[in-house]
């Protein structure tokens, strides 16, 4: 499933998936958890990011232009010189067949690059921010809120504990 898929791709991305498989995230998280009903929300994503002991801040903004603000801002600090490397973004939006979990791979002249968790049937794609930006915000019937995305990183020094082992 897509959202295990991109957390195992954040994992990777930092280096850190030890011996977790998309597998072992649905079995040892999703199910016992209960993190998952018609398909894994907003909420329930972030918390399987932190069940895996990566530090989790969860954007869900309805309002079209804050949403705008937001994600550019987190986009020039995932790839920008200063942050490469130390912030992952996943985003939880709407296309035709449903809800969907997918990594940004990147982010130049106002295009976004969507890493699509299944590349066979969907190769990695560049998309106009206010697009994307249209389908994060897009309401979703079973949570009654906007969908959004979720800006990970590695716990650091001081940082307050993440919950769960992400050596595992």
């Amino acid at each position: 499933s897509c959202a295990p898929a991109s957390v195992m791709g954040a994992l990777k991305y930092f280096g850190v998936q030890g011996s977790w498989s998309q597998r072992r995230l649905w079995y040892e998280v999703l199910f016992p958890r209960r993190l998952c009903t018609r398909g894994v929300s907003l909420a329930a994503g972030a918390e399987l990011a932190r069940c895996v002991g990566l530090l989790v801040e969860e954007r869900r903004i309805a309002d079209e232009a804050r949403m705008a603000e937001t994600l550019r801002s987190d986009l020039d600090e995932a790839f920008g010189r200063e942050g490469a490397g130390r912030i992952c973004l996943l985003v939880n939006y709407w296309r035709p067949s449903g809800g969907h979990w997918s990594p940004v791979g990147g982010w130049s002249k106002g295009m976004v690059l969507i890493l699509d968790t299944n590349a066979a049937r969907l190769p990695a794609h560049w998309v106009p921010l206010s697009a994307l930006v249209r389908v994060l915000c897009r309401h979703n019937e079973i949570t009654r809120g906007p969908r959004g995305y979720v800006r990970l990183r590695l716990p650091e020094p001081g940082d307050r504990a993440a919950s769960g082992d992400a050596a595992k």
